[in-house]
């Protein structure tokens, strides 16, 4: 038995009792209350371990919770329940501290693990990586992200950001500009969830006239050379997350159903009436400006309010100051080996040109840059004119 307390906040009896059913089976000690002002009395009353609230109740709502609880109680950790249309004030609960939210609706079951990854979590570091200054970067991130390669402050603010909304289900959105990386973050979403034991599927580049099929599913028969039922990506991820790549180029047709899918949690097959209840966390990335897509009304506004939820934007490898050196040494190594030239490396006057270049093509071009070297290089040691001509 885990002898926790935890305080459960909410104006509807039906939720308070069915949490405190599951939560005590789970071993917690759990108290009950039925409103803001009674949630905020007993916190002060008593101790507790995990405060789980309603965002919407009448009087004080869930916000007053965490903000009171945050000032007076800051060792308490808080999760937040909301509605599909809260999701903007639930993020920004985040933003001030909150542990996570549970979006309605959700099986009961699911938040005692969400509660015990928080509880074993905060257990694992004397200084929550919340606490960190803005440019300050723990170098424990590094051990919990071994497939990473860098050290700059840039990309380990972003990893901070990964390994706090990790075992969130909500959508997260990753911006930067071509070759940063943005599937390599989407895996280490994946990989830091509760979702790392089931699939990450990755659409890739998807034809323009199969989109919609290869996204939603089809039923067979449903058009010219539909031969058998096949299941989209959407369904092929359920229990798991998809990375949706190149968002940014959706048709509007693929867009409205797509906010359905955020939206409802289901997917409709092409030829089908019948939804399909799916639970796939979504990562979806682009290097277009979203925001003047919808002024251009290329991208739907109403689908980028459900896909901002939680943004992370990559920094180029401009910004990544050494991390170029490292990633540099790391491709060569790789491509030498492949090249069957193993051993391979820069010599400093190389290195001096890797800092200098502006890698417009950011992480991508590196490396081909570097798979290149491994061919067309005179040498095994790499000089500045290699480099010089591998990028030119």
């Amino acid at each position: 038995m885990s002898g926790e307390r935890v305080l459960v906040v909410d104006d509807e009896l039906p939720m308070r009792l069915g949490l405190k059913e599951v939560l005590k089976r789970a071993g917690y000690e759990v108290e009950l209350a039925e409103d803001g002002e009674k949630g905020i009395a007993r916190l002060d009353a008593e101790r507790f371990d995990v405060v789980i609230t309603d965002l919407r109740m009448p009087g004080k709502d869930g916000m007053e919770v965490l903000r009171h609880a945050k000032s007076r109680h800051p060792e308490v950790l808080i999760f937040m329940i909301s509605a599909h249309g809260d999701i903007p004030t639930a993020v920004e609960a985040m933003k001030y501290g909150a542990q996570d939210f549970i979006q309605k609706p959700f099986q009961i079951d699911q938040v005692r693990a969400r509660i015990r990854a928080g509880l074993d979590t905060r257990g694992e570091s004397k200084r929550p990586v919340g606490d960190l200054a803005a440019g300050e970067v723990d170098e424990s991130i590094w051990e919990e992200f071994p497939h990473v390669v860098g050290r700059s402050d840039a990309l380990g603010r972003v990893l901070k950001t990964v390994k706090k909304i990790a075992h969130s289900p909500l959508p997260v959105l990753v911006l930067g500009e071509t070759g940063t990386g943005k599937e390599l973050i989407a895996r280490a979403l994946h990989e830091h969830s509760k979702r790392s034991g089931q699939l990450l599927a990755t659409t890739g580049q998807l034809p323009a006239s199969l989109i919609e099929s290869e996204l939603f599913g089809h039923i067979k028969g449903s058009f010219t050379g539909a031969t058998s039922d096949k299941a989209g990506y959407f369904e092929a991820a359920h229990g798991g997350t998809l990375f949706l790549d190149e968002i940014g180029d959706l048709p509007m047709s693929v867009q409205v159903k797509l906010l359905r899918v955020i939206q409802e949690r289901e997917v409709v097959r092409i030829g089908e009436s019948k939804p399909r209840k799916i639970d796939t966390r979504l990562v979806a990335a682009t290097n277009v400006d979203l925001e003047a897509a919808v002024a251009a009304q290329r991208f739907r506004e109403d689908l980028l309010y459900r896909l901002n939820v939680i943004t992370l934007v990559l920094p180029p490898l401009r910004e990544r100051g050494e991390d170029v050196i490292e990633l540099g040494r790391r491709f060569l190594e790789k491509a030498s080996r492949e090249a069957a030239r193993e051993g391979m490396s820069f010599g400093d006057d190389a290195l001096e040109v890797l800092r200098k270049h502006r890698w417009p093509g950011n992480v991508r071009e590196l490396e081909h840059a570097c798979q290149s070297l491994a061919y067309l290089a005179e040498n095994d040691v790499v000089s500045a004119a290699d480099v010089e001509a591998a990028i030119a």
